[in-house]
């Protein structure tokens, strides 16, 4: 997947760290000297929340846009450097689904990768937040997508989880005509001590996907609350060392 750019982060799931993944991951590449765009595709908004990033029309307002057939130049939406080689389309509108119905969210679909399409020269990396869901919203994004990284956590109700969300992968893949990958399996509360992780990992490397774990930390937590990212509030906790992992390991650096 050398060639991948543009990556959705999804689960149906709620609760398993896809918006602090996003944070983890775009920042550190951005610290990496990266330019990155996050596109904070949940109507939740907390990734906007996090970054504080309201000044431009938002990811409600594209999609609106974009139902309508209405021209959409990119620097509407786009919030520039809430941190350093870090951009962001936020999201603001937390009745997106009421506003927006299904039918024309489907009918966004190509659109809303034509749109997504040309801002692969500006950026090394796009990284997209999607809400724990299995709706038109969600395959927008997965069909947009070159590959999906999936936050899990290690209990049953993962594995059901991972079939789910896998089998949605396929089926967008299929719709949009292309391959989608599925990146990685990102294990974001990741517990030595507990006797059953084994077990679990066993269970998830039947998949034969690449799997990531970061361990449980209040380094995580902690920076939430104060809106830092884990580079600047924990860069030498051992959350910091395993995004550090999967940044090295699952997005190359741009020759």
């Amino acid at each position: 997947m050398t060639g991948a750019k543009i990556f959705t982060v999804a689960n149906q799931k709620g609760g398993v760290g896809k918006t602090s993944s996003v944070i983890q991951i775009a920042s550190g590449l951005a610290r990496r000297g990266e330019k990155v765009l996050m596109i904070d595709g949940d109507p939740q908004g907390n990734l906007t929340l996090f970054f504080g990033a309201k000044d431009k029309r938002d990811f409600s307002a594209l999609v609106s846009d974009l139902a309508k057939g209405e021209k959409t130049k990119a620097d509407a939406y786009i919030n520039a450097r809430v941190r350093r080689n870090l951009d962001l389309i936020p999201a603001g509108n937390k009745r997106l689904r009421l506003d927006v119905r299904d039918t024309e969210i489907i009918g966004d679909y190509a659109r809303f990768t034509d749109f997504i399409n040309p801002l692969r020269e500006r950026y090394e990396w796009i990284i997209i937040d999607s809400s724990p869901s299995n709706s038109p919203l969600e395959h927008m994004l997965i069909r947009a997508s070159d590959a999906v990284i999936i936050p899990l956590e290690f209990q049953l109700y993962s594995v059901s989880g991972l079939e789910s969300i896998l089998d949605e992968v396929r089926s967008c893949s299929a719709e949009a005509g292309r391959e989608i990958h599925v990146h990685s399996l990102l294990f974001t509360k990741a517990e030595n001590r507990l006797h059953r992780v084994q077990t679990y990992r066993e269970l998830f490397s039947s998949f034969h996907i690449p799997v990531y774990e970061i361990c449980k930390s209040e380094y995580i937590s902690r920076s939430l609350e104060k809106s830092r990212t884990i580079w600047e509030c924990g860069p030498s906790s051992y959350a910091a060392r395993d995004y550090r992992t999967l940044l090295d390991k699952g997005f190359p650096v741009r020759q």
